[in-house]
């Protein structure tokens, strides 16, 4: 009975197994189209299972303050892209609003119109060609003012990629005094000026050349694989937006699949718990190589590096996940709040509050954890944690996502 129980028990791990491993097949597939490849690396994700981890204050949170009491919250199961989000991934978002408003502005074969509804022809839209002045005459409304262009030639005006979130606010729809009220009230429209800020190089670093970084660090080639940005958490969260809509519903309508997924930050908590998870491979041999005294060379300039990577440069961890210690911090979801660990839901802990027309600089906040190609080794780990108000982007904050689908 007993041999029978074991072989029933195995042929159950194994078949759960197997379903496992087929769902994270079809997650790959999902994100990781060969469209991406003609950009750059594709965007990877990996399974981080259901479980616990314990919360609270540690040596390395720069933001400690009332942030004293530890306890035990349990986290859902999630993907989590291995690596952070890559110019060329981020471009991919760019050059979709560049080319959805190019196409709405040229009409004819660039749009299709259907019932009443307008939609762009995708099939003509991403091979507009920008240097063609014929084209570029049509483009007026797009064009950056000639009186402030350097160039003889027009230009698309970066301020003018503005990429439109809508969809339900179910935090407020939640809410007990907002009971009985029309889901209407609910749907939200927010506009978003998509592309980086390209300038951080110069702004963070007063008497600095970074001249050259500015210029090249998103525009060229040389750096596609390399982290995104100058990104704040607003074009962050619209990235996830787009994503969402245009790669994962369409990618699932294709597969047959229900639109059920969701591309997101991170929470605090999840990221944390990802490191956790991650940190058991990578971090501890980097240590023990370090007190043995057999570091080479390379090794041995940690912490005094210029600039961020590519991100699939360092060592990845015990889960395949890539530099969530170093190269750039990294924008969550969450909101924060000095003391929250004191009232968070010990369930998926998370709070969301403020949004892009807050007034109050509290509610602008949000956690950015990890450290940065910028910090010295003493931050330079999973455990480093600081605020940042939404709108604000710098050369060392960049962002990975999180894909949900419920099973």
């Amino acid at each position: 009975m007993r041999k029978y129980f074991g072989f029933l028990l195995a042929g159950i791990l194994l078949g759960t197994a197997a379903v496992q491993a087929q769902k994270v097949l079809r997650i790959r597939k999902l994100v990781g189209s060969k469209h991406d490849k003609l950009y750059g690396l594709p965007l990877s994700v990996v399974n981080v299972p259901a479980g616990n981890i314990v919360i609270g204050s540690n040596s390395a949170d720069t933001a400690r303050s009332g942030y004293d009491r530890q306890h035990l919250v349990k986290i859902s199961s999630f993907y989590i892209s291995t690596t952070e989000v890559t110019n060329a991934q981020y471009k991919e978002f760019t050059n979709w609003v560049r080319d959805s408003l190019a196409a709405i502005d040229l009409g004819g074969e660039y749009i299709t119109v259907k019932d009443g509804d307008t939609a762009i022809n995708w099939k003509y839209a991403t091979h507009i060609n920008y240097s063609d002045p014929a084209i570029m005459a049509k483009l007026t409304n797009l064009l950056l003012d000639p009186s402030k262009s350097l160039s003889n030639r027009p230009q698309i005006d970066p301020h003018k990629l503005v990429y439109r979130m809508e969809g339900f606010n179910y935090q407020e729809a939640a809410k007990k005094e907002n009971e009985g009220r029309s889901p209407k009230d609910f749907v939200y429209r927010q506009d978003v000026e998509v592309y980086p800020d390209t300038l951080v190089w110069m702004r963070d670093f007063g008497y600095a050349n970074n001249e050259h970084m500015s210029i090249g660090y998103y525009a060229s080639d040389k750096y596609k694989n390399y982290p995104v940005v100058g990104v704040s958490w607003v074009q962050a969260n619209a990235y996830c937006d787009w994503f969402t809509k245009q790669r994962v519903y369409k990618e699932q309508r294709k597969r047959k699949m229900p639109n059920d997924g969701v591309c997101r930050l991170p929470t605090q908590a999840e990221w944390a718990y990802a490191a956790s998870l991650n940190d058991n491979d990578a971090d501890v041999k980097a240590n023990k190589n370090d007190t043995a005294g057999n570091k080479t060379r390379e090794d041995g300039l940690l912490g005094n590096k210029l600039f961020p990577e590519m991100v699939v440069r360092n060592k990845r961890g015990g889960y395949h996940i890539y530099d969530m210690a170093g190269n750039v911090s990294e924008w969550t979801n969450t909101s924060f709040y000095e003391g929250s660990v004191n009232f968070v839901n010990r369930f998926n802990p998370d709070i969301e509050w403020g949004n892009n027309d807050s007034k109050s600089k509290f509610k602008r906040r949000k956690v950015v954890c990890g450290g940065s190609w910028k910090d010295i080794p003493a931050l330079t780990t999973t455990s480093n944690r600081f605020y940042e108000d939404m709108d604000n982007a710098h050369s060392y904050i960049g962002f990975r996502v999180v894909l949900n689908f419920p099973d």
